[in-house]
């Protein structure tokens, strides 16, 4: 066996929930644990997910708060989010919360290894084809990343969840392709600060995992919110023009936006 720097009871190739969750745990029990995460630990929830849409979602409920004032008697005028302000808040929401859970693990006496983890075999595992380290147990928690479409690939255009958290401007016109959770999350937030936003679904509802009252609740409230929402309507491409690109779906529909947020 080729001599290692360190032996470890575990090592948890990927420090997000699952990852850091576990290397926590083994932590507990009085185990030597290791994290070998390429980023930073809390993966794509706290940097890239959850944490960062739910701020936006708190934004986006602030001001729909603040546009419905008037009604108790409250002159609060205001035109539009500058979301350049909203992102510096939720950085600082993240790296809190990135730095309190680094202190936990740290204080549970777990190491921290940065770089990509890759298993040999054996119970080793290579950190940027380099050290190399071993674990008794090794716990793959690697992750996911977001899915795309072909003829929506990433660009100017089309967004995935990582770029649409990174905005620091909201887009006028939006569409959605992909009635799920996260979806219906981007389309409720995105319409609150100010865009059109239009959601289209493959399958015969949004929220297939849903009971069909549930979506229906959903597609009344989106409709009194101006959110256009097409079901059984697969993409067919996208075509761009100038400053805005045509979507092109179900049969021989079509809608100009700005931004194309792909979610499925």
């Amino acid at each position: 066996m080729v001599e290692t720097a360190e032996i470890y009871d575990v090592v948890v190739i990927g420090g997000g929930p699952g990852g850091y969750a576990a290397a926590l745990y083994g932590a507990s029990a009085g185990l030597r644990v290791a994290v070998v995460e390429k980023d930073k630990v809390g993966g794509t929830c706290l940097h890239r997910g959850c944490i960062p849409a739910k701020e936006f979602l708190e934004t986006a409920s602030v001001f729909r708060s603040v546009k419905g004032a008037a009604e108790f008697g409250i002159s609060a005028p205001v035109e539009k989010v500058d979301f350049s302000i909203s992102q510096t808040r939720k950085q600082k929401v993240v790296d809190q919360l990135w730095k309190g859970l680094s202190g936990l693990m740290k204080g549970r006496g777990i190491t921290t290894y940065e770089g990509f983890g890759t298993y040999l075999g054996a119970g080793q595992v290579q950190i940027d084809q380099g050290e190399i380290i071993e674990g008794e147990n090794i716990i793959l928690a690697a992750g996911s990343a977001p899915r795309s479409i072909p003829g929506f690939e990433v660009g100017e255009f089309v967004l995935t969840s990582d770029e649409v958290l990174a905005l620091n401007e909201i887009p006028s016109r939006v569409a959605v392709i992909g009635g799920g959770a996260i979806g219906c999350e981007f389309a409720s937030m995105m319409s609150d600060m100010g865009s059109e936003v239009t959601i289209i679904e493959a399958m015969p509802q949004i929220l297939t995992g849903c009971d069909k009252d549930v979506a229906d609740v959903v597609v009344r409230s989106f409709k009194k919110r101006n959110i256009q929402t097409f079901v059984n309507a697969a993409v067919k491409g996208h075509q761009p023009k100038g400053d805005s690109t045509t979507v092109l779906f179900g049969d021989d529909q079509s809608v100009e936006v700005d931004k194309i947020i792909v979610s499925v």
